[in-house]
């Protein structure tokens, strides 16, 4: 297909990025040795897609302190000296940094800017974002975090802002040796979140180097639905209940984005399926219509961008433009909550790997009496695969949030890696994905012992054991062990916290 018949289907967005699978394309704004960040569609009619960028997954962390039990380490002199750690993430900028003194409290630290050069060899300007998505401080946040549990570790600041960006930040970490990476961020729409695509196969890599990936679980499980399509009345759409092609969801005021994939990754062209967005009073307020035909690469991928001028209830409609009926979709309403959310599945990239120490999120505050967030992530995988491992604090007072609080698996993830660190320092000869297991063996959970990992818990709650001390708790035989177990069968949670409206449940479209 010509680019511009492409970027019709697609509605490229002003602030939207290109992705080529073509290293240094003579219009890239980035490279990796796997392809190209373009600012616009190439003009020389080689295929693309809109670049997969990374979401946030949103003094000293006291409350990482306490709950992870830190105190004895420092005591006995244990720091995280002789542990890598690196801290991938897309917000590093914002001109109040240097005044609140933040950059001297996390140094020494190097910078490593993976997406102005290949080779990450360019220092961070921290004073000059590119994208108006990187205006922040939540990888410093991160990293404070780290530095706090285990302020003696090389600690390592790398900008990470995209797919092609964490292609070169793979590829430095690999040729630095890191040990340890905290990432919290999600990719969303190059899998079926089954642990396979483009992101997986570089935590493949990984793995092969013994550099562990600590990453957020994510933060959606109020967002997410997953289903098969089935429509009894022969109408075309979908039916989310009796009767109702319709799957209600509240939005607040702003700028919300609706993605829609389906199980066809490697079979693109099969289905095709178009995703709407109604209001309260019947318009069409967003949609995603692109045609999926195999003989130009596609992707099993619709995504909309919705402009919600106040807060309330809108409805999404799943339909079918071609394909076979029984199709299994999934959708997630990004910073929007639906009525019957299905938190079970609801695991991001690259948490969905095997390899990765996923991480899910509960309060810090009386933490070891608190079950997850609501928020926070669950799983199995698609294909699986038993996430998060296990859960860290999160509500943490920082440098950057204040007493406020850093709240999310973002938060949890980086106080997991500094108690990773700690028991490396502890004994040099651990690897990192033993480090995982020891952290994920002494993790404090009240089920009893016949009961299966939870969903958002994985193991427990992370706790460090005392120092020269064996694990505590009752544990998973390793930290990636499989639980097979049906999607198709999920239970929708009903239960967790109010609605965001007061009505009882919310009035259909007019």
């Amino acid at each position: 297909m010509p680019w511009l018949a492409l970027a019709t289907a697609l509605t490229l967005e002003p602030w939207d990025l290109v992705r080529v699978d073509v290293p240094d394309h003579p219009e890239a704004d980035a490279s990796s040795d796997r392809g190209s960040m373009l600012l616009a569609p190439p003009s020389d009619g080689t295929p693309w897609r809109i670049a997969s960028v990374p979401e946030l997954d949103d003094t000293e962390a006291f409350e990482a302190l306490d709950a992870l039990d830190v105190a004895p380490w420092h005591a006995a002199g244990l720091d995280g000296s002789g542990v890598s750690v690196a801290v991938f993430d897309l917000q590093w900028y914002g001109a109040e940094l240097r005044d609140l003194g933040i950059l001297e409290e996390i140094s020494p630290a190097g910078t490593w800017d993976c997406y102005s050069h290949r080779s990450c060899g360019v220092a961070m300007d921290t004073l000059r974002p590119r994208f108006s998505w990187e205006e922040g401080a939540h990888g410093v946040a991160c990293a404070e975090i780290i530095r706090d549990i285990a302020p003696g570790v090389e600690l390592h600041l790398v900008r990470v802002n995209g797919q092609t960006s964490l292609e070169n930040a793979i590829a430095w970490a690999q040729r630095e040796g890191i040990d340890l990476i905290s990432m919290s961020l999600s990719f969303f729409n190059e899998s079926f979140y089954d642990g396979t695509g483009a992101i997986s196969d570089l935590m493949d890599e990984l793995d092969a180097v013994d550099t562990l990936m600590v990453t957020s679980a994510g933060n959606y499980a109020l967002e997410h639905h997953v289903a098969r399509f089935s429509d009894a009345d022969l109408d075309g759409r979908h039916d989310f209940g009796v009767d109702s092609p319709y799957l209600p969801v509240w939005m607040e005021a702003g700028t919300r984005r609706v993605s829609l994939n389906w199980d066809e990754y490697f079979a693109c062209g099969s289905t095709d399926l178009d995703l709407y967005v109604y209001a309260q009073d019947g318009d069409l307020v967003g949609r995603s219509t692109i045609r999926q035909l195999p003989e130009d690469g596609c992707r099993p991928v619709e995504r909309a961008r919705v402009s919600v001028a106040e807060d309330g209830w809108h409805y999404l409609v799943v339909h079918r433009a071609g394909g076979p009926a029984a199709t299994d979709f999934r959708i997630f309403a990004r910073g929007s909550e639906l009525w019957e959310p299905m938190p079970e599945g609801s695991v991001t990239d690259p948490g969905t790997h095997p390899a990765v120490l996923t991480v899910g999120a509960v309060r810090g505050r009386n933490y070891l009496d608190n079950g997850s967030e609501s928020f926070s992530s669950a799983g199995p995988t698609w294909s699986g695969v038993a996430k998060p491992e296990l859960a860290g604090p999160d509500g943490l007072t920082t440098t950057v949030y204040g007493p406020t609080g850093f709240f999310g698996t973002s938060a949890a993830t980086p106080a997991v890696v500094g108690a990773l660190a700690l028991l490396m320092s502890e004994d040099p000869s651990l690897k990192p994905q033993e480090a995982a297991r020891k952290l994920v063996d002494a993790s404090l959970s009240d089920r009893p012992l016949w009961v299966a990992d939870d969903p958002a818990l994985g193991a427990g709650h992370a706790r460090l054991p005392p120092p020269g001390a064996a694990p505590r708790g009752c544990a998973a035989s390793t930290v990636f062990a499989l639980l097979i177990l049906p999607l198709s069968g999920m239970k929708r949670r009903r239960d967790g916290p109010a609605r965001r409206s007061e009505e009882a449940e919310p009035p259909p479209p007019r």
